[in-house]
């Protein structure tokens, strides 16, 4: 199998609405003109100059999982250490603003275009950050970065190249310190009580469901769901193993959708056979978020095995929740999902993470980067991603902070992710990388299952050719593809089979016909320019 050079999939990023909404607010006219996207609003304000005390709005997801008397997210232990610690020495009132998780990039289009966006915000969503790049939406931050921001040109060296659009530094791409996307786990205790080995292939897999759904090992009465977390991005280390690789150019991998590529609909027909069959959870296209329907699942015994993000069920802690539950439980990371010749591919991260932006609306640019280039401090990194030493964690011998396994440290650290938003994974040198990767194994319960988790995730992984040049076909309608790939998969996995093959070709037509075709030419297209430049 190729392995190019590539950048992420697009699967997995979620999508834009229209360019008019965004136009709206963040276009020509009032505070977002064009000419304050490219740096008009950098100047910060007089406030600031005179010495008042200003006010820094910053972007925060909310996850709806605080802790039961718990303060909110907007003003907990990390909110309090932020504002003691930058704020009020800064002269700056550091104010969260909330953001739905599963709604934020609608949430945030509603925010850009009614000029009322925070100070900072970001998604994950690069063609989102392409509307706005376009529409004038965004402030210049190349400037202000030579002049206040040489933590992050220390800690974000890698990343940083990803956030220039336009030849402009318009986004500050969070450093990902771990590229694997996506990790298959299983319980290895039910594998044990059935004398079954670990799955090494795809049919292998399909067969341990089998068996699971057959003998019941969990004694679910009847509940067990053999496979789980069954979404468009999380399956793609199985359809994955079926593509055609010898088959897919660079240029197709990047501008073909996944429902196109030779071998895919193999892979669909698979899952709908596994659905038909029992295998998998007859209700997963009725969650709007189905990770924590898959998450409750975990920690009532009733799942075999699942596909979440890397790690996911040690710093969702749901591993944790398990095993007070079930202390016998045990669950192994794996890579069952292999091409014929024995490869693993699967999508896996560039080294950016969140896009991280200024709208030109926002008259505190200046502090803004004072603010992020404070975040990239170690030693507030050190605080942001692990609390309080003592309270949260421990330090080790070797420099390495390990999180302490008390109620205290839960109700510290439940959400830490959020506030420290110039990193994915967490983080402890420039100078040692190393100690990075060690670090993600923070949890010294589950040091082992993180490690295989990520060796997992990391294995005979690929990603797609980077062109940063914006596509107009996807920027009009990638939303509108996203939200209708749920339903793709939704009604290809549960067609009856003899009904399979009508619904997939009917389904991808309609993809097609509502803009995947000219998402497809227009990537196309951007390749060829990109390239041959």
């Amino acid at each position: 199998m190729r392995k190019p050079y590539r950048s992420p999939l697009f699967a997995l990023l979620a999508l834009v609405m229209s360019v008019t909404l965004v136009l709206a607010g963040c276009g020509s006219g009032g505070n977002g003109s064009s000419k304050e996207g490219n740096g008009g609003s950098a100047a910060d304000p007089s406030k600031e100059a005179k010495g008042e005390r200003i006010k820094l709005t910053v972007e925060l997801f909310d996850r709806n999982n605080t802790p039961a008397g718990e303060p909110p997210i907007t003003k907990n232990f990390m909110a309090q250490y932020i504002q003691k610690n930058f704020g009020d020495p800064n002269n700056i009132d550091v104010e969260f603003v909330t953001v739905p998780r599963a709604e934020e990039v609608d949430k945030l289009n509603v925010l850009m275009a009614s000029g009322s966006a925070p100070d900072i915000v970001f998604t994950y969503n690069k063609p989102t950050v392409q509307n706005y790049v376009k529409s004038g939406g965004l402030t210049d931050l190349g400037p202000l970065i030579d002049e206040h921001g040489p933590n992050l040109k220390k800690v974000l060296g890698p990343s940083l190249p990803y956030g220039i659009f336009e030849g402009k530094q318009y986004v500050i791409p969070a450093l990902r310190v771990i590229q694997a996307q996506t990790t298959t786990f299983i319980r290895k205790d039910w594998l044990d009580q059935l004398n079954l080995p670990i799955p090494q292939t795809t049919e292998e897999f399909v067969n341990t469901m089998r068996a699971f759904k057959e003998k019941d090992p969990g004694n679910t009465g009847g509940k067990v769901i053999p496979y789980g977390y069954i979404d468009v991005f999380h399956m793609m280390p199985l359809v994955n193993s079926f593509w055609k690789w010898d088959k897919i150019t660079d240029k197709d991998l990047y501008a073909v959708p996944r429902w196109l590529q030779p071998g895919s609909k193999d892979g669909y027909q698979l899952l709908n056979q596994m659905y038909n069959e029992g295998l998998i959870d007859p209700d997963f296209a009725l969650s709007d978020d189905f990770s924590q329907a898959f998450a409750q699942q975990v920690v009532n015994s009733i799942a075999g095995a699942g596909t979440p993000n890397t790690n996911e069920p040690v710093y969702n802690g749901y591993y944790a929740n398990l095993k007070a539950n079930n202390p016998d439980a045990v669950l192994e990371a794996i890579d069952p999902f292999s091409t014929p010749d024995g490869k693993h591919p699967k999508p896996v991260y560039e080294p950016n993470g969140a896009y991280i932006m200024v709208p030109a609306t926002s008259k505190n640019a200046v502090a803004a980067i004072k603010y992020l280039n404070w975040m990239a401090d170690p030693n507030n990194i050190l605080v942001l991603q692990n609390g309080e030493e003592g309270k949260s964690y421990e330090m080790t011998a070797d420099g390495l902070p390990v999180l302490l396994d008390t109620p205290e440290a839960q109700n510290l650290l439940y959400n830490y992710y959020d506030y420290c938003i110039i990193l994915n994974g967490k983080y402890i040198s420039t100078e040692e990388p190393d100690k990075n990767i060690a670090a993600n194994a923070f949890d010294a319960n589950f040091k082992d299952f993180t490690v295989k988790s990520i060796q997992a995730g990391n294995n005979d992984g690929y990603t797609l050719p980077r062109v940063d040049i914006p596509v107009d076909a996807e920027i009009k309608y990638a939303k509108i593809l996203e939200d209708f790939e749920k339903e793709m998969l939704a009604k290809i996995v549960t067609a009856k089979p003899d009904q399979f093959d009508k619904v997939y070709e009917q389904k991808v037509g309609e993809y097609m016909a509502m803009g995947g075709k000219a998402v497809m030419e227009g990537k196309m297209a951007a390749y060829d320019e990109f390239y041959n430049q």
